[in-house]
């Protein structure tokens, strides 16, 4: 991406490096707050950013449209970050249904990355591009609300190191990686974890860290319009483990596709140097269920696989249409 200024920060940043917090992690149950909404009327017709009839109907629609989106959505919270919690069963029982996997093992295997310093000139240039691109990402999307005569509630984005606690999230650790709670509406993230992303996922450069903290704010969007709240009613409807995980993949590969709109107006605004796209493809390939998992069993994904993430991420840059993002309509085969 262009240089970002330094020592560049966002009215919409928390930093709690430094003042510890709790372990462990777990979610909320599904309803923990305002209830209300699903498919139909969060990005359907009934209340949300869609035009059409939700599940069964037009679904997204082709643009963002008429109707009060709802903040405040509760229940389980998307986050890229939340790959790197396949090993721990309590997380996806509660979450996705699934208890599957072993991501932390993989990951565990061979050295860990070198943490950095606090003052390390690595970590503060990483510091300087997430205010930075957490103002932008923010910025396209209170115009894209704007745009259909609604108003977009910003998130917060909360820097920590270690451990913390959320607002209705529980607690959780560094080991996490970037993730949103909906509870709260605030996305959490440890710089740190950008070692993990470069070192052991293999996704360098910068823009593979904005497309992460764009991809958490699409589960912001998500949680704003009623997504989240829908997908958790459709899984506690489900028949099985493996119909779970498909609408959470359905929702992941969505918050894929928003993050790919807001590059597409990052790119036209000329903030995007020439590879960038395709270090943006790249960390989405690198967090594919199959790349992190090994595994080609995709009846255990939760997050889709590294072809589905690119295709989505891919579909959002090159039409920069909300409704170009439903992943809701389409045989999950297809997706």
């Amino acid at each position: 991406m262009v240089k970002v200024p330094k020592g560049y920060r966002s009215r919409d940043v928390e930093d709690r490096r430094g003042s510890g917090g709790g372990g462990g992690f777990r979610f909320p149950g599904r309803r923990g707050g305002s209830g209300g909404g699903g498919l139909g009327g969060g990005l359907g017709g009934g209340g949300g950013l869609g035009g059409g009839g939700g599940l069964g109907g037009g679904g997204l629609g082709g643009s963002l449209g008429a109707g009060a989106p709802r903040a405040g959505r509760r229940g389980c919270g998307g986050g890229m970050g939340l790959v790197l919690l396949i090993g721990l069963g309590l997380l996806f029982l509660m979450c996705s249904g699934s208890g599957d996997g072993g991501l932390m093992g993989d990951l565990a295997t061979g050295p860990a990355p070198q943490a950095q310093p606090a003052d390390s000139p690595v970590l503060n240039d990483t510091e300087d591009l997430v205010n930075f691109v957490l103002d932008d990402v923010q910025d396209f999307w209170v115009d894209e609300f704007d745009r259909a005569g609604q108003t977009y509630p910003r998130a917060k984005l909360v820097l920590f190191d270690r451990n913390v606690s959320t607002g209705g999230c529980g607690n959780a650790t560094s080991q996490v990686g970037p993730f949103y709670c909906p509870a709260d509406s605030k996305a959490y993230i440890d710089l740190q974890f950008m070692l993990v992303l470069q070192q052991k996922l293999g996704a360098e450069g910068d823009f593979s860290q904005a497309y992460i903290l764009a991809h958490e704010i699409g589960h912001h969007v998500q949680n704003v319009v009623g997504t989240n709240e829908a997908v958790r009613d459709r899984q506690s409807q489900a028949s099985s483990s493996a119909e779970r995980n498909e609408w959470s993949v359905r929702m992941e590969l969505q918050a894929d596709c928003l993050a790919g709109m807001w590059a597409r107006q990052a790119n036209q605004k000329g903030l995007l140097d020439a590879g960038d796209l395709n270090e943006g493809v790249r960390a989405a390939e690198a967090v594919g269920d199959d790349a992190i998992t090994g595994s080609s069993h995709q009846e255990n994904f939760t997050h889709g696989t590294s072809a589905q993430r690119v295709r989505w991420f891919s579909q959002g840059f090159e039409t920069g249409e909300y409704g170009s993002c439903d992943t809701f309509q389409q045989s999950y085969n297809n997706l």
